[in-house]
């Protein structure tokens, strides 16, 4: 292997599965042979539980290695009679989820809740088929970290550090023979106080999550704001996403050699398959990512909405098999616009940019001014204009999530109300995540055909507010 290719070249799923048709998720795979990548981080929580004989099928003929992902909480105490005291708290002592989700943090403090993690860990374990060599364990998605009275005193990294321990010496007891791994997402970005449990994985994921798009890590980013969310310490080392990340990531790759490598959420879910056109920055950062000596990267990627980001893809592709190649792309005057527009926090959130200066093909425009116009200024003919126009472009956008996110959208802005919409519309609205509601869509019932009636129920019955 040349010492300008990176190792990990992979693409992640993230919770999409039950968003593709097979068809889907077949040419999804197949497509990653051609760009030489060879990781799937494929999440058991959503949807492998439908798609496990078709991913190993392909994997197998593409030649392309599965990392089994997983939420612990969420997963583990699954094979328990869990308690709700368990669950990360409030300031109040009220829990923060009400049943096993997306999510659900833990309690460090509940040393019956980490007993029952254990427990949950090694039936995990035992359940996974003999073609399965490596595994990633990560605490939860979101913020939900527990502030209870003994917990609000330590930093979300060490409320956290017991149950990846737990699940470390899980490993080891049940299947030694397995690969391991975990994620350093938001909030838990320092490196733990004991980090030995680290030093025994064979990778470490670091998320590079709330990184302003437009301006490469290591460079000040706008998005500002967001630190609250993205640090631990109250006086960060930087007062950017971008710069921080750069320090974080830096220290990782120091005191864990050969360990690290990146997951960037390229397509991000909650941008609905709009492009950011930054090509050029994450070239950059591939070069940021080499000096460092990280491992490789894992862009998230799913096939409904893939199309405005296939070339992107292909470059950056190129890219990490050698990263010379990198040096012979030149930047577009659009990505030049945005790395420079600093009223802009994602393409297209603008009212006022000018789209049709920069964006030639009518159906990508179309589709960002339904995306500018739900985001900016939700209304239930904006609404039903979007919904209407994905499913009418199903196969290249990502219908269903954008009928469920915007929905979603339209009710947090105080701007559509959905209360005259079916029981089973209600349902599905109750929950924080799209995914958490289709994994519980029986085996016998399509899914997609399942989630589709609901979100044209919430089009044709909501109001505006």
């Amino acid at each position: 292997m040349a010492e300008s290719t990176f190792l990990i070249r992979g693409f992640n799923p993230c919770e999409s599965l039950l968003r593709h048709t097979p068809e889907q998720l077949r040419r999804f795979i197949r497509r990653m042979r051609d760009l030489q990548m060879n990781t799937i981080i494929i999440h058991y929580d959503y949807g492998w539980k439908r798609y496990r004989d078709l991913i190993l099928e392909e994997t197998e003929k593409a030649g392309i290695e599965i990392t089994l992902m997983t939420f612990g909480p969420r997963t583990f105490w699954g094979y328990t009679d869990w308690k709700l005291e368990w669950f990360a708290r409030k300031e109040d002592g009220t829990a923060f989820t009400r049943e096993l989700e997306c999510e659900t943090h833990p309690c460090r403090f509940q040393r019956e809740g980490l007993e029952a993690f254990v427990y949950g860990a090694k039936e995990w374990l035992k359940s996974l088929p003999s073609w399965i060599t490596r595994v990633h364990m990560r605490a939860a998605d979101g913020l939900n970290y527990c502030r209870c009275e003994q917990c609000r005193c330590l930093p979300e990294q060490e409320k956290w550090q017991p149950f990846i321990e737990a699940f470390v010496n899980a490993v080891l007891e049940i299947r030694p023979d397995l690969k391991f791994e975990t994620d350093v997402y938001v909030k838990r970005y320092n490196i733990p106080e004991n980090p030995s449990a680290h030093r025994k994985m064979h990778r470490i994921m670091y998320d590079t999550f709330w990184r302003q798009y437009h301006v490469p890590i290591g460079m000040e980013s706008w998005n500002k704001e967001v630190m609250q969310y993205l640090a631990t310490e109250k006086n960060p080392d930087a007062d950017s996403p971008n710069v921080y990340h750069a320090n974080r990531l830096k220290e990782w790759c120091v005191r864990m050699p050969g360990k690290v490598y990146v997951h960037e959420n390229a397509m991000q879910q909650s941008l609905q398959g709009v492009f950011q056109h930054n090509t050029g920055v994450m070239l950059k950062d591939l070069e940021l990512y080499r000096w460092l000596g990280v491992r490789g990267v894992c862009y998230e990627a799913y096939e409904p909405g893939y199309a405005s980001f296939a070339k992107h893809f292909e470059i950056l592709a190129k890219a990490m098999v050698d990263i010379e190649n990198a040096k012979d792309y030149q930047e577009t005057e659009l990505e030049k616009e945005l790395r420079s527009n600093w009223q802009m926090g994602r393409f297209c959130d603008d009212p006022g940019f000018p789209l049709e200066k920069f964006i030639d093909d009518p159906l990508e425009r179309t589709h960002i001014e339904h995306f500018r116009r739900c985001f900016v200024e939700p209304s239930l003919q904006a609404y039903r204009d979007y919904v209407n126009f994905a499913f009418e472009h199903e196969e290249r956008f990502d219908a269903i999530f954008i009928g469920f996110f915007n929905a979603k959208w339209g009710m947090y802005k105080g701007k559509l109300d959905f209360s005259e919409v079916s029981e089973e519309a209600r349902y599905m609205l109750s929950h924080r995540k799209l995914w958490d509601f289709m994994e519980k869509i029986p085996a016998d019932k399509d899914p997609i055909r399942e989630c589709k009636r609901l979100i044209l129920n919430l089009a044709e019955k909501g109001k505006d507010r």
